[in-house]
Order: structure tokens, then sequence, then C-alpha cells
């Protein structure tokens, strides 16, 4: 993982902040967000933070044991269930609906 990827992701973010409009982002991001010290899990959350966006997926998304696949939303958006279903590859299923 590059340190490009997170800048133009922050571009993403700040090309979506454009539009004032509810945000749903649900993508197989490759890094570790339930390793506290890994760096690109790290460097994410506060990209996250700085654009106000939460991440909502808290366990498990792969045989490996590892939380990759998110669903990430901005302030304007709310998840109102998420369900980690079953693998329907060595990935999770993930289930959710909108308020």
């Amino acid at each position: 993982m590059s340190l490009l990827f997170f800048d133009e992701l922050a571009v993403a973010f700040e090309q979506l902040s454009a539009y004032n409009c509810p945000v749903i982002i649900c993508v197989d991001f490759n890094i570790h967000v339930g390793q506290r010290d890994d760096p690109h899990a790290i460097k994410l959350g506060q990209l996250l933070k700085s654009f106000g966006y939460v991440q909502h997926v808290y366990e498990s998304t792969h045989d490996a044991g590892h939380t990759l696949d998110l669903v990430i939303t901005n302030g304007d958006t709310f998840i109102v269930d998420l369900v980690v279903s079953d693998r329907i590859s060595d990935h999770s299923l993930i289930l959710l609906a909108r308020a």
C-alpha cells in the first residue's frame, strides 16, 4: 500500500464532500483495521476522522480473521443494521440497512 492510495482517497473524499449528500462506501480495502498498530490502519483511521467518516464493520470479514471489507459513511448517513453474514468466498457478505 502506497501513500499515493491515501492521497487519492483524500481527493475522492474532498470531491464527495462537494455534493453534500449521503455517502456509503463498501469495499475490500485490504487494510487490517482491527490491528491498532498497523500503520495503514492508523493512516486510514486518521483520514476518515479528518473528513468526518465512520467505519462500521468491527468483526472479521476474511477467512484469515482480519477485518478487510469495510462499510464507511459520512456523518449524514446512518446505518441502522449491519450484519457480517456468511462467507461467499474467502470474504464475508456484509448486509446493511440505511435509515
